[in-house]
């Protein structure tokens, strides 16, 4: 496909506005708190709340697929021809030109991987089954802290969940049993580990009074 210079200098610029966008809104995203927790305390990213932030990165992103798609097609033939010239010149640098982005994007999973704690599920679901297992001890994962909620963590231990929030009530926490421990956390300003300590504590308790 032919194209004039014209049409190929509004595609990039428009590939790069919309790259930026992405990017600002994909920060803002990751750093969004998990759950109802920002549409409770009116959390925003540069003034646009988590929904605002979503749209525009959803929309932007199926136009990002439009404008690589019309990229690729009216630079194919050019493409293809640098490639050609690329691999008479040397095939090892070709085929290296063609692995290492692979590699680069396989590397930067990782790192992803390793910061959000997504590369850590196999250790979080090992956890998961040694505290159903073990009826003598309680452990509460940071998976579990970070992901379940009331009702799921009763569920995980075989506790009534009235009763887990009747305990939690007794504490001056109110819950229900859909609200996730990371958002109960965040409403009442609590540490963690101490959070993790107390719950721990209570489902001991009564695992020891029969549930």
């Amino acid at each position: 496909m032919k194209a004039s210079a014209l049409l190929r200098g509004v595609v990039d610029s428009l590939l790069l506005v919309v790259f930026i966008v992405l990017g600002i809104t994909g920060i803002g995203l990751y750093l969004a708190p998990s759950g109802r927790i920002a549409k409770s305390i009116g959390w925003t990213f540069l003034g646009l709340d988590k929904d605002t932030l979503t749209a525009i990165h959803t929309y932007l992103g199926f136009v990002m697929i439009g404008l690589v798609a019309l990229h690729l097609i009216i630079g194919f033939k050019s493409m293809v021809t640098m490639l050609r010239m690329g691999f008479k010149k040397s095939r090892i640098k070709g085929v290296a030109t063609l692995i290492i982005p692979f590699l680069l994007i396989g590397a930067g999973y990782q790192v992803f991987a390793y910061y959000t704690g997504e590369g850590n599920s196999e250790i979080g679901t090992t956890d998961d089954y040694y505290t159903v297992e073990n009826s003598t001890a309680v452990y509460i994962t940071g998976t579990m802290m970070k992901y379940y909620t009331v009702q799921e963590l009763a569920d995980n231990y075989g506790v009534s969940v009235d009763a887990l929030i009747e305990e939690l009530s007794k504490r001056g926490i109110k819950a229900s049993p859909d609200e996730k421990l990371a958002e109960i956390e965040y409403e009442y300003g609590l540490d963690r580990e101490e959070f993790k300590a107390m719950l721990e504590e209570i489902i001991t308790s009564l695992k020891g009074d029969g549930g």
